[in-house]
């Protein structure tokens, strides 16, 4: 069996020698190791061809930038193996990562389409073990009818940002096939690429394995999120993701269509909450906001009558323009 680890590499040397240490050392199962250098000018570019000089299952493939989804694509068109990884340039994973995937795969009752493991958040004061809340074993397509697809998205029994387990790409081994088939094929997205297309894997997969085995382990040492900086077009970004995700087939699955309204209306509030957080002039932010909301019409994706109190309200406060109500909300009660 042959393991394809996709690794983006975007101006990330400073962070290469922990990610690819963590990787190399792997030597249990058979793997092919493709860096995809999207058009770094740090010195990335040339710390990949080092790598593979010395590495005979590093291969590189230099492109221009063209973001997260464009690279990860060039990696899955370029990858031999029976089933793909990814891994972000300043992540690393635990020692016996592909071991026990690989006991995984050969220990299910049949070749399953996805293996999803265990993952942490380390930041530099704490680390969070991303929540699981399904059982860990082997799940046919009866049981993820019955099991994983009324709370892939959105789970009624948690809060409504809160699924069965954390979309993202980096937690899961990818059959080749099915990856091939479902990934995300607008490039131009720019924030939520992995909820383009990770859900939609889950959907179409007739075999999945759960391991709660902690095996990745996701960098926020280098905080570089929403808190950081106010980005004037973060808005637009989102709506191009839910524009992508609602042309998707699986999105009008009937155990899916309710749970999409939660899942819209939670990435708007937590867009709102990055607005108030890394915004250093609340009241010309608000106004920016507001002309946002209006010109995209995203707040048409969610509906307050099918929400919960909390997230209704602040959806109906949006809807009725109160931006700088909203943002000072978010200032007296964020937690």
């Amino acid at each position: 069996m042959l393991f394809s680890i996709i690794i983006p590499i975007y101006n990330a040397k400073e962070y290469m020698h922990r990610c690819l240490g963590s990787v190399l050392p792997q030597k249990s199962c058979e793997a092919e190791i493709i860096l995809v250098d999207d058009g770094s000018t740090d010195g990335s570019s040339e710390l990949c061809d080092e790598y593979a000089k010395h590495d005979d299952r590093i291969r590189v493939i230099h492109k221009p930038n063209g973001g997260l989804v464009s690279a990860r694509n060039t990696g899955i068109k370029a990858a031999r193996g029976d089933y793909i990884l990814y891994i972000d340039d300043d992540d690393w994973v635990a020692p016996n990562w592909l071991e026990t995937i690989h006991s995984c795969i050969t220990s299910a009752p049949e070749k399953p389409d996805l293996v999803i493991f265990g993952s942490m958040r380390v930041h530099s004061d704490r680390k969070r073990v991303h929540l699981i809340t399904a059982e860990a074993g082997f799940y046919d397509r009866a049981r993820l009818e019955k099991e994983i697809f009324p709370r892939l998205v959105s789970d009624p029994d948690l809060y409504i940002e809160d699924a069965v387990f954390l979309p993202a790409s980096w937690n899961r081994a990818f059959k080749r096939e099915l990856l091939e088939e479902h990934h995300c094929f607008d490039e131009g997205i720019r924030l939520g690429e992995d909820t383009a297309y990770v859900f939609e894997c889950v959907m179409n997969s007739n075999a999945v394995v759960i391991c709660k085995d902690v095996l990745y382990f996701y960098n926020k040492l280098n905080e570089g999120s929403i808190t950081s900086k106010y980005d004037t077009v973060r808005i637009r970004k989102r709506l191009r993701l839910f524009q992508y995700i609602e042309s998707r087939k699986w999105t009008k699955d009937p155990l899916i269509v309710p749970q999409m309204n939660d899942f819209y209306a939670s990435r708007i509030i937590y867009d709102i909450t990055g607005t108030y957080l890394s915004s250093s002039t609340p009241a010309k932010t608000a106004r920016h906001l507001k002309k946002e909301l209006k010109e995209t019409q995203i707040l048409k994706y969610a509906h307050v009558s099918q929400l919960p109190l909390r997230p209704a309200l602040v959806i109906l406060m949006l809807k009725l323009g109160l931006c700088r109500f909203v943002l000072w909300a978010i200032k007296r009660f964020y937690k």
